[in-house]
């Protein structure tokens, strides 16, 4: 785990915001699950997505479920926000598929705000 010099804008949204907020999004990754499934892809594609997920691109995370909406920005540092970055693990049959991946924890007086992820080598990926 590392520390991060950045910080975050959190926003709350209704879940009939979420299209929204993907549609901003700079050809995504996007990992959601339903009862049933789960999967991870490059893109929005034509598809529905499932009730859960979360989707990224290199400064915004949203996260989504049935109740709402959580879209993370990187922003700047600020004094009482400490930002981690950790490697997230992949399970075997995503490695070859995805990228290496990031996830940036943000915390303030040791509670968790949020969390956003990020790629890294995108261009590789």
């Amino acid at each position: 785990m590392a520390r991060v010099n950045e910080g975050v804008e959190i926003r709350y949204l209704t879940p009939e915001q979420r299209e929204t907020e993907l549609a901003k999004l700079i050809n995504p990754w996007i990992g959601d699950e339903g009862p049933l499934d789960a999967g991870f892809r490059r893109g929005l594609g034509d598809g529905p997505l499932r009730a859960r997920g979360v989707a990224f691109d290199d400064r915004t995370t949203v996260v989504w479920d049935e109740a709402g909406v959580q879209v993370l920005q990187a922003g700047e540092a600020k004094g009482e926000i400490v930002a981690l970055c950790s490697p997230v693990l992949l399970h075997n049959r995503f490695k070859e598929k995805g990228p290496s991946l990031c996830r940036i924890d943000y915390l303030c007086r040791g509670a968790l705000l949020g969390s956003r992820f990020t790629a890294e080598g995108e261009n590789d990926a």
